[in-house]
């Protein structure tokens, strides 16, 4: 008798261990998304934290998902964070634009986390039109700043820098890129608008001398919406991977509508 209950006990121990370990793997099932570490205001890093409005928005969407699923954000350098996911070494990077052609190794796009406007930042000395115009002779190409690993030209930019009447200079960052403008070693700067002005405001918490009226939009031309995007090389490894992209989607879909 005394062996039988023990026999119980021990079946009903084994019981409650198998259902707490299975309990804990759900809690502790971690989602890697791989983010701009210096793409103020929406992703970047600052002493030492990652801050960012697409970083909070996704801190809100780890918490709609509840504990079975944890969202961690790893803050990486853009370029290689892009490498990253086309070798598939990460699931997902936040925030790219919907390049479906330029960027085939990203399958698939969440929903729309922010709509950006990308405008090209001049001194107010440049007149664009010579640039552009074929009919005007220039002495000397514009220097044009861009984060390294982003597609935003159009094409009136596009054919420029191919004919050689645009230079365009890579740079790591936004604050990078601003930085060589206050220094005039870059004529114009071609980002989201947001960006550039958050990145003139650190610049001048950081030196209170700096001079930005001798900058402004000089023009317009598009507007992007962000996303998460989802490993191709990383999802063909991990197919049933898939079923968490509806998952995100769904506690997005969520949180953008109570930021409505």
């Amino acid at each position: 008798m005394l062996e039988k209950s023990f026999s119980w006990f021990r079946t009903i121990v084994l019981a409650l261990i198998f259902v707490s370990t299975q309990t804990n793997a759900l809690q502790s099932q971690k989602i890697r998304i791989i983010t701009d570490d210096d793409y103020p205001p929406y992703s970047y890093v600052e002493n030492g934290r990652l801050k960012g409005l697409y970083i909070d928005l996704m801190r809100r969407v780890s918490l709609e998902l509840g504990p079975s699923l944890d969202i961690k954000l790893i803050p990486v350098p853009w370029k290689r964070a892009l490498k990253e996911i086309e070798l598939g070494t990460e699931f997902a990077i936040l925030p790219p634009y919907r390049h479906v052609e330029s960027r085939p190794f990203i399958s698939h796009y969440s929903k729309s986390i922010g709509i950006e406007e990308i405008v090209v930042f001049c001194h107010n000395s440049i007149d664009l039109n010579d640039y552009f115009n074929i009919a005007n002779e220039v002495s000397t190409p514009l220097r044009l700043g861009i984060n390294s690993g982003y597609l935003i030209l159009n094409f009136k930019y596009q054919i420029a820098v191919k004919n050689g009447r645009i230079i365009l200079e890579e740079n790591k960052s936004t604050l990078h890129n601003i930085e060589k403008l206050l220094m005039r070693r870059i004529d114009c700067y071609i980002n989201d608008r947001k960006s550039i002005t958050k990145a003139f405001e650190m610049s001048e918490i950081a030196n209170p001398n700096t001079d930005t009226s001798q900058f402004s939009v000089t023009e317009i031309i598009s507007s992007h919406s962000a996303h998460v995007g989802f490993s191709r090389a990383y999802l063909t490894n991990n197919p049933s991977k898939i079923e968490l992209i509806n998952k995100i989607n769904d506690a997005i879909t969520k949180v953008m509508t109570v930021s409505e």
